[in-house]
C-alpha cells in the first residue's frame, strides 16, 4: 500500500503570521519571507509515535490528555448514529437509540447522553471537520481572536478546545485545554472574551476564552442537580421498532448496569469548567457566525436540514430573531462579505449559491455554482461547498469578492459581489490538486490580499500542501498566476504517513452530508432524525 504525507488542513491568518495544521500539530509561518518559525504538537502526538517507532499497528484507542474515554470505538457521551445512506455509500454501521419525543435540544442538556455506540474497525466514524472520529490526534478546527492575541483550536479525537496566547510574532503559549461533552463542528469568538462553539448535535454553547475554574459553590451546586435516571435507556420497546435498534437498546441498557454496578464515573457529567448552552437545534450544525447590525449582536447558526437560524447574542440567545429559508440541500458554509453587515452568503449541497438579506431571512439573489464547476469538471453532476470566504480588494473603491472551494474540484471559484447584491463576474483560479481550506492574509487595508490555500497533493511530491497565491484583477474578475512557495512544510516522520483511503476519510467529508432518499429498514418510524444521528422515539412520526 503506498503511503502519502497527511496534508495541512486548515490555515489562519492574523497580521503578518500564517498558522497552518497539519494532524495534531500547528505551525506558525512568516508571510513576508514565507518561513517557517514554530511549531506546537497535541501531547498524544508522541503516544501515536510511539506506537509508529515499536512497529506497532495504531490502536482504535488514543490515551487521552482529559478522560480515559475510548474515542473511536465508544462515544459514551453522545447518542449514536445510525446508518446514514449517502451518495458515497454507507458512511458508518452504528446503530441508533436516543431520547423521546419532547425533550428539546436545547433544554435537555444530556440528551443521549447514555448511549453506547460500536463502530467497526475501518476508520470510517463521524466527519472531520463535523466531528469526524479518527485513530490518530488531528486538529480539525482553529480560528483567532479580532486582536490576534490568542488563537483557538479543535482537536476532534478527543473533542479539546484548547486555547493559546500568541505574542504577535509566531510563538504560541498554551494557556488552557477543555474537553467539550459533544464534538465540535464549528467554532468562532464571539464580543465579552467569549468562545463559541457549536457542536454536530445541534448545540451552541459559550466558554469563556480564559479559562476560570469553577468556585466550590458552583461546582457543589452542579453535582447536587438532580439528573435524569441512567439506570433505564431514555428510549424503550415502544418507541423504538426496527431490529437494529431494537439490539442496541438492549445493548444500551446492559451498559447501563455495567456502570451502575462498578459505581464509575457517568461520562455524561457536566464540565468542570464555565460552560453555558446557548441554543440548539435539532439537526448536525456546520457552520457558525457571530455577528453585529444596527448595535445589536446576533448568532447565525446552518445546519444539515437545509435551516439558517438567527438568534441573538448572549444573554438573550434563547430567542429567535428569523430564519433563512430556501436551501434545498444541506448548508455547509456561511460568510458575511467584508463591507457588508446585513448580507450573508451561504452554500452547501445545492447547486446555486445564496445571497440573502439575513435580518429580513430574505433571498436577494442566486449565481449557479454547478455551471461553473462543469467548466473545469465537466463530468460534474453536483457540487459540495467546503468553504466560504472572502476579500475587499483594495484599489478604487474597494470591491467585494466572494471567494469559494467545492470539495474533489481543483479550483477556487470568485464573484464580485455587486451594490444590487449580486455575485457577477464569475472567476475561477485552477490549483494543481484539491483544496482542503483557504483563508486571505493583507496585513494592510492597503495592499492587495494574498490567498492562502491548504491543498491534498496525493501522490504528488512535487506539489507541497501549503500555497500563497497573489491576486490579480482582470476587468473585475479575480485571477492569480503567481504561486508563492511557503517554506519548512516538512514531512515529519513516519507517524504522518497514511493511505490514500485515511486521507479521504478524515478530509472528504462534506459530500456525506448530502441525504439519500428510499425506505427500507432504515425509513419509516425508526428513521433517525437526519442530523443528530438521533432516532425518532415518537410514535408515528409523519414524514417529512
Amino acid at each position: 500500500m503506498s503511503l502519502t504525507a497527511i496534508p495541512y488542513n486548515r490555515a489562519q491568518t492574523t497580521g503578518n503570521i500564517l498558522f497552518a495544521t497539519r494532524g495534531g500539530k500547528i505551525h506558525s509561518f512568516n508571510l513576508s519571507d514565507h518561513q517557517h518559525i514554530s511549531t506546537w504538537q497535541h501531547p498524544d502526538v508522541e503516544k501515536y509515535k510511539s506506537n509508529s517507532d515499536s512497529n506497532q499497528e495504531p490502536q482504535n484507542e488514543i490515551p487521552q490528555t482529559t478522560e480515559p474515554e475510548n474515542i473511536s470505538a465508544t462515544e459514551e457521551s453522545e447518542p449514536p448514529a445510525k446508518r446514514q445512506k449517502t451518495a458515497e455509500g454507507d458512511l458508518n454501521e452504528e446503530a441508533a437509540v436516543a431520547e423521546p419525543a419532547g425533550q428539546g435540544n436545547a433544554q435537555n442538556k444530556g440528551k443521549g447522553g447514555k448511549g453506547k455506540t460500536k463502530v467497526k474497525n475501518d476508520n470510517h466514524g463521524d466527519r472531520s471537520r463535523m466531528g469526524r472520529v479518527v485513530d490518530r490526534p488531528l486538529i480539525t478546527l482553529m480560528t483567532c481572536t479580532d486582536d490576534g492575541n490568542h488563537l483557538i483550536a479543535v482537536s476532534g479525537h478527543d473533542k479539546t478546545v484548547w486555547v493559546f496566547e500568541h505574542d504577535g510574532e509566531g510563538q504560541l503559549t498554551q494557556l488552557s485545554q477543555r474537553a467539550m461533552p459533544k464534538r465540535p463542528s464549528d467554532i468562532t469568538t464571539g464580543p465579552g472574551s467569549q468562545i463559541i462553539i457549536a457542536d454536530k448535535f445541534g448545540d451552541v454553547y459559550s466558554i469563556p476564552l480564559l479559562m476560570t475554574p469553577l468556585s466550590p459553590s458552583a461546582l457543589a451546586l452542579r453535582t447536587s442537580t438532580p439528573k435524569q435516571s441512567t439506570t433505564e435507556p431514555a428510549a424503550n420497546t415502544f418507541t423504538v421498532h426496527s431490529k437494529r435498534n431494537l439490539a442496541a437498546l438492549e445493548h444500551q441498557r446492559k451498559q447501563l448496569e455495567q456502570e451502575k454496578s462498578k459505581g464509575g464515573k457517568s461520562k455524561s457529567e457536566e464540565p468542570s469548567f464555565e460552560s453555558n448552552l446557548l441554543l440548539g437545534h435539532v439537526s448536525m450544525l456546520t457552520s457558525l457566525l457571530v455577528t453585529e447590525t444596527q448595535g445589536r449582536k446576533y448568532i447565525l447558526t446552518a445546519d444539515r436540514d437545509e435551516h439558517i437560524r438567527v438568534s441573538r447574542y448572549i444573554p438573550q440567545a434563547h430567542i429567535i430573531e428569523g430564519f433563512c429559508l430556501g436551501h434545498t440541500e444541506f448548508i455547509s458554509d456561511m460568510t458575511i462579505p467584508l463591507g457588508t453587515e446585513d448580507i450573508l452568503v451561504s452554500g452547501g449541497g445545492d447547486e446555486e449559491l445564496f445571497v440573502w438579506n439575513w435580518k429580513e431571512g430574505r433571498i436577494l439573489s442566486k449565481t449557479n455554482l454547478l455551471s461553473l464547476v462543469q467548466e473545469i469538471a465537466p463530468q460534474a453532476g453536483k457540487v459540495a461547498v467546503s468553504a466560504l470566504t472572502s476579500l475587499v480588494y483594495p484599489e478604487d473603491e474597494g470591491l467585494t469578492y466572494v471567494l469559494a472551494i467545492c470539495e474533489d474540484v481543483k479550483a477556487i471559484f470568485t464573484w464580485q459581489l455587486t451594490t444590487e447584491n449580486e455575485l457577477k463576474n464569475p472567476g475561477i483560479i485552477q490549483l494543481p490538486c484539491n483544496p482542503l481550506h483557504i483563508t486571505i492574509a493583507s496585513s494592510t487595508s492597503e495592499s492587495i490580499p494574498k490567498l492562502i490555500v491548504a491543498m491534498d497533493p496525493g501522490q504528488n511530491a512535487n506539489v507541497k500542501s501549503l500555497h500563497a497565491y497573489t491576486l490579480a484583477r482582470t476587468e473585475n474578475r479575480l485571477s492569480s498566476d503567481v504561486e508563492i512557495p511557503i517554506h519548512g512544510q516538512s514531512s515529519d516522520g513516519p507517524e504522518m504517513q497514511v493511505s490514500e483511503s485515511e486521507i479521504r476519510n478524515m478530509f472528504y467529508s462534506v459530500e456525506n452530508l448530502r441525504k439519500q432518499g428510499g425506505g427500507g429498514e432504515e425509513g419509516g418510524a425508526d428513521s433517525v432524525a437526519e442530523g443528530t444521528g438521533e432516532v425518532d422515539a415518537s410514535p408515528a412520526p409523519e414524514a417529512q
